[in-house]
């Protein structure tokens, strides 16, 4: 079985409209277990654009992945499919993805 591994931290939606914090370790934890596969190539005949390809609830993943992301306090995210989160990637993803905020806080 793939490991189930990421760090960082997402912003979820509570009741009455209400924020809540959590990790994004949970949320990759929680779409892993519902089998979610995203796949980040090369557009064939365009090498400088990616192709993000999966179902709504690889997108319905990565938006929270990004949501969460943005409000964590760490400034760096890596999801990949030969390391941390690698449940989440279709058999074959040669590409992850690491997410950088700025400003940095490592400076």
């Amino acid at each position: 079985m793939p490991q189930r591994r990421a760090g960082g931290a997402c912003l979820g939606f509570g009741g009455m409209g209400q924020r809540m914090n959590q990790s994004v370790e949970g949320v990759c934890s929680q779409f892993a277990d519902r089998g979610v596969q995203i796949s980040v190539t090369p557009l064939p005949g365009y090498a400088t654009t990616l192709l993000i390809e999966g179902d709504k609830m690889a997108f319905e993943l990565l938006s929270k992945l990004f949501l969460a992301h943005a409000d964590g306090s760490d400034c760096g995210f890596e999801v990949s499919p030969r390391g941390p989160g690698n449940a989440l990637f279709a058999r074959g993803a040669n590409l992850g993805l690491y997410l950088h905020r700025l400003p940095c806080t490592e400076k």
